[in-house]
């Protein structure tokens, strides 16, 4: 038979000392899966806020070299003028009609058509009879130029001899500048030559020259010859023939 009296331990501080125990473990296990989830975020993002510890940050890496222009080299485009004489180009005639010789310009009885003639190395050349002229341009006043053309002992004109024409013209110089015998052959006919001075008449007094040179070398088969001209319209073309002395 049991005592009555016999002490019995309550039941109630059991269950409140088991409570404790269970909060404290809930408490310890959350506090180790924060601590957890905090190390696998900080193993991940290791510049993060809450890291205490964050690793340096590298210098920003060099990107390629940049490249650089290479500056552009110009040659000049002109040559210097040297006291050798530049050899001419030599003309090419071409066995077509020419148109017919203007009124005023000379003719000679030579044809057209003749195989060119080129005069020999160290041939001299003098105005021919009559040279200079003067005469109005076909192409109306708003021309002033010289030419004619070189004629051999023979009196046929000669194709591929340089002309010269240089000077002061109203006191602006002049060239020199060089043409061929035979560029002009549609005004002036086989072997012409011609020179455009100015897009008036202008008058000057001996102070524009014509000379024949040799078209390969260059040196002087004339002397320089020196013309007037005239501020009028019936005499706005000057008319400058050669012909042959001899070699």
């Amino acid at each position: 038979m049991d005592d009555p009296f016999q002490s019995q331990s309550p039941l109630g501080g059991m269950n409140i000392g088991r409570l404790v125990m269970n909060i404290l473990t809930g408490l310890f296990m959350v506090a180790t899966l924060c601590l957890g989830t905090g190390y696998v975020y900080t193993f991940i993002n290791p510049q993060a806020s809450f890291n205490p510890y964050p690793p340096p940050t590298l210098p920003s890496t060099l990107g390629p070299p940049t490249p650089t222009n290479t500056p552009a080299i110009y040659l000049p485009t002109e040559i210097p003028p040297s006291a050798t004489p530049r050899p001419l180009p030599t003309a090419v005639p071409t066995a077509t009609d020419t148109p017919p010789v203007s009124p005023t310009a000379p003719t000679t009885a030579t044809p057209e058509l003749t195989p060119p003639v080129t005069a020999e190395p160290g041939a001299q050349f003098e105005l021919q009879s009559g040279s200079p002229s003067f005469t109005s341009d076909e192409r109306g006043c708003a021309h002033m130029g010289v030419g004619g053309k070189v004629y051999d002992s023979g009196g046929a004109p000669i194709v591929g001899l340089a002309i010269r024409v240089g000077g002061q013209l109203a006191a602006v110089p002049i060239g020199p500048l060089d043409t061929l015998t035979g560029s002009a052959a549609d005004r002036f006919g086989f072997g012409g030559y011609y020179f455009e001075l100015a897009d008036t008449p202008t008058a000057s007094d001996n102070s524009v020259w014509v000379q024949v040179l040799d078209a390969s070398s260059g040196l002087p088969f004339s002397e320089q010859v020196f013309v007037d001209t005239f501020d009028t319209c019936d005499q706005n073309l000057i008319l400058v023939n050669w012909k042959q002395t001899g070699s």
